[in-house]
């Protein structure tokens, strides 16, 4: 088998694949994820909260992010307040009265009138 075959098989296979070995992976809250991963227990009502994928650990504030989800659920990305910005840093959301994007960028979790596409709500 050639080299340029052996590496095909390898990548098909799942083999050394860069900096993708793991993520997504499913683990249990006991299991170690490859390093600079964790494993993310997916939030909500009932289900199995010993069990996740390996993913990168959410963003602390004032570090580099792209969308809200990027950040702890305290904060937000502060691309959202500049438009056509792509990157942003993770800060703390917004108090009433003022704009947002999205009700993740509220404290109180409401961003009244807001159309999803422009910084056009109100925190309330």
């Amino acid at each position: 088998m050639t080299a340029v075959r052996w590496w095909s098989l390898v990548l098909l296979l799942g083999g050394t694949s860069g900096c993708a070995l793991g993520l997504g992976e499913p683990c249990e809250v006991s299991t170690d994820c490859p390093e600079k991963l964790i494993c993310a227990i997916p939030r909500g009502e009932g289900g199995d909260t010993t069990r996740g994928v390996c993913d990168y650990p959410l963003k602390q504030e004032n570090e580099r992010c792209t969308v809200a989800s990027d950040c702890e659920r305290s904060l937000t990305c502060s691309n959202h307040f500049t438009p056509g910005e792509r990157y942003g840093t993770c800060v703390v959301r917004k108090q009433n009265g003022a704009p947002c994007f999205m009700d993740r960028d509220c404290v109180s979790g409401n961003c009244a009138g807001a159309s999803g596409t422009a910084l056009d709500g109100t925190c309330r």
